[in-house]
């Protein structure tokens, strides 16, 4: 009996790997024709997410470059807006500087004067210690990025161009002219000949 149990089960085995071999025969043409639109709906799903990056880091670049943009307008702004404030502080400045040396000031109570000179002298060291320095340019050449040239006089006692006085100081912002200084220039003796 064990023998025919074995000779049972060999041809029954035998068929069944036929059958199954069948069935896997018979599923590879199917399974190789499924393959091909899956790959394609991949390879295409692929591209669409490189495309979706692509755009996405597009996008971000773009955020980040628009934030730098915004935070450097918002730094410029605030940089003119201070130099403005500041440089009407120097107006006061040159104003208490003018009635200081005006005639008859030293008439006047020496007390004042004093307290006028002291208020005058903190708004200079408060603009100093704001980064605007005062600069001083009389016997320099005239130099159109640093003065504002308001008069000429013809002088044998300086070059020409040469700046002769100072009628408004100019100030200085890291580097930068703040503000000019409003001068007068020497320019040279009208000659003989030009009569």
């Amino acid at each position: 009996m064990p023998d025919s149990d074995t000779e049972d089960k060999q041809p029954k085995d035998d068929s069944a790997e036929k059958q199954v071999a069948d069935s896997d025969a018979s599923k590879e043409p199917l399974e190789f024709l499924e393959e091909e639109p899956a790959n394609d709906e991949m390879a295409e799903a692929l591209r669409e997410k490189d495309q979706f990056k692509r755009l996405a880091q597009r996008a971000q670049a773009d955020l980040v470059n628009y934030r730098r943009r915004i935070e450097g307008e918002q730094e410029s702004l605030r940089l003119r807006n201070q130099r403005r404030i500041v440089l009407r502080f120097a107006d006061v400045i040159d104003q208490l500087e003018v009635a200081m040396q005006a005639e008859g000031a030293a008439d006047n109570n020496l007390g004042w004067l004093e307290g006028v000179a002291a208020i005058q002298k903190n708004f200079a060291n408060a603009l100093a210690a704001e980064g605007f320095e005062r600069f001083e340019c009389v016997g320099e050449m005239f130099d159109p990025r640093k003065h504002e040239a308001l008069l000429s006089s013809p002088t044998v006692d300086y070059e020409p161009n040469t700046i002769v006085t100072e009628l408004r100081p100019g100030y200085m912002h890291n580097g930068e002219v703040a503000r000019p200084a409003q001068v007068q220039i020497a320019v040279a003796l009208p000659s003989d000949d030009e009569d």
